[in-house]
């Protein structure tokens, strides 16, 4: 979703950041020494205690006020910031925040101009983290057995999602129904489900007259790498 907004505004107009880069390091999560494993069963990464959420707000403000932030940089196999990396982010016309925490945070709802909340069915996010979460390291995966995923998503996942991330549904602005796109592996989603996501806030960029519509790039009939580019 944020990736085909992104497209369709171009990187000179739209920027992107997710929550999962600001996680907490390993010592900071008083796990250091410990297995993938032993961190997984430890560690809640579903919960907002997870991240810090100090540092994300300070930047969505300095975003706002028209600052370029360095963002950290988290490696998910490692489960780790990785020190001395951070990337330079500079602040677009529109800026788009993405990830299960952002409307799970209190301080940051006043920051937003338009809050979305994408609703995707319990089995399609059990699906697709199975797909992420066992593919190999070297194809973007975590490397993970089916046994690992499971656990893990029924001690912290799905109880977590329904205590904290849902429950941001009704305050947002739109709600827009997930309708089974493939957030991984090899499959890719039709041009017109794309276009049936975009439409609401497309719609609102043009009646709010953030962008023109001379502005917005078309959508290609070919979307396979126009979605990963």
């Amino acid at each position: 979703m944020s990736q085909a907004v992104r497209n369709v505004l171009g990187p000179e107009i739209c920027t992107v950041m997710g929550d999962d880069n600001y996680y907490k390091s390993r010592a900071q999560n008083e796990a250091v020494g410990l297995s993938r494993e032993a961190v997984e069963a430890k560690v809640n990464f579903d919960d907002l205690s997870s991240k810090d959420m100090d540092l994300f707000y300070d930047h969505l403000v300095a975003l706002r006020a028209g600052k370029t932030i360095e963002r950290p940089v988290y490696s998910f196999p490692d489960h780790d910031r990785i020190a001395d990396r951070t990337v330079r982010i500079t602040p677009g016309r529109v800026t788009i925040l993405e990830g299960i925490h952002v409307l799970s945070e209190p301080r940051l709802q006043d920051l937003f101009d338009l809050r979305i909340y994408v609703d995707t069915p319990d089995d399609l996010r059990l699906a697709r983290r199975i797909l992420r979460d066992t593919a190999p390291l070297d194809a973007g995966g975590r490397g993970r057995s089916v046994d690992r995923v499971i656990s893990q998503y029924l001690k912290f996942v799905r109880p977590t999602h329904h205590r904290v991330t849902e429950p941001a549904k009704y305050s947002a602005d739109l709600v827009i129904a997930d309708e089974g796109l493939p957030a991984f592996a090899s499959a890719v989603p039709s041009r017109q489900a794309v276009m049936r996501m975009l439409a609401p806030v497309q719609n609102w960029l043009l009646d709010e007259g953030v962008v023109s519509e001379t502005e917005l790039r078309p959508v290609p009939d070919d979307i396979t790498q126009w979605l990963s580019s």
